[in-house]
């Protein structure tokens, strides 16, 4: 049934090209919808952000790097928890790098969201794994912040991927309306 609606959808918006005119004002709205324009000074919170990124991803990979042979079976889950950690840091420093460069920022991007929650996902399970090597008087309490960070990523890939099918659902119902009004303005 689904295949069925799609290629109707693909049909009607196929029916006529727009217009220059209705493309171009069809490319605006889009842009506005999705992308927000940094001013000046926000430009210059995204350098702030994405230099203190990098500056977290670098204690965390040096930290990582150096660290010493230490007796417990749980410490290269505490190497992985930061080495983890730098990588997310690095990512998020050239998200904000990138939005400083532009100018501009995508809504909603899937870049941000994909770090948030992979970055969520892996905690929790090295959490959920390191707890087996610890004192059982912290074990369960580990145990338990790795099984809540693992569903709060899950929770968040899950509203992500609905926030994302609703904005394309919007982005193919302007591009609908800007056909509609094209063919209704005078001149055309």
């Amino acid at each position: 049934m689904n295949e069925n609606r799609k290629p109707f959808a693909e049909r009607l918006i196929a029916a006529d090209p727009p217009s220059a005119a209705g493309r171009e004002r069809y490319q605006r709205e889009t842009k506005a919808m999705f992308e927000t324009t940094l001013s000046p000074r926000t430009r210059g919170a995204y350098l702030v952000g994405a230099l203190a990124f990098l500056a977290v991803a670098g204690f965390f990979g040096l930290t990582a790097s150096f660290a010493p042979e230490l007796k417990g079976e749980f410490f290269p889950f505490v190497v992985a928890y930061f080495v983890l950690t730098a990588g997310a840091a690095t990512a998020a420093a050239f998200v904000m790098a990138r939005g400083f460069w532009g100018g501009t920022v995508r809504k909603n991007g899937p870049g941000v969201a994909g770090i948030g929650v992979l970055y969520l996902g892996l905690s929790g399970w090295v959490f959920l794994l390191m707890a087996r090597h610890l004192p059982e008087i912290l074990r369960d309490d580990v145990r338990i912040f790795g099984l809540i960070l693992v569903i709060y990523a899950a929770v968040a890939w899950v509203r992500h991927r609905i926030t994302r099918a609703e904005m394309a659902t919007a982005e193919r119902i302007l591009k609908l309306e800007l056909r509609l009004a094209d063919r209704g303005e005078p001149g055309v």
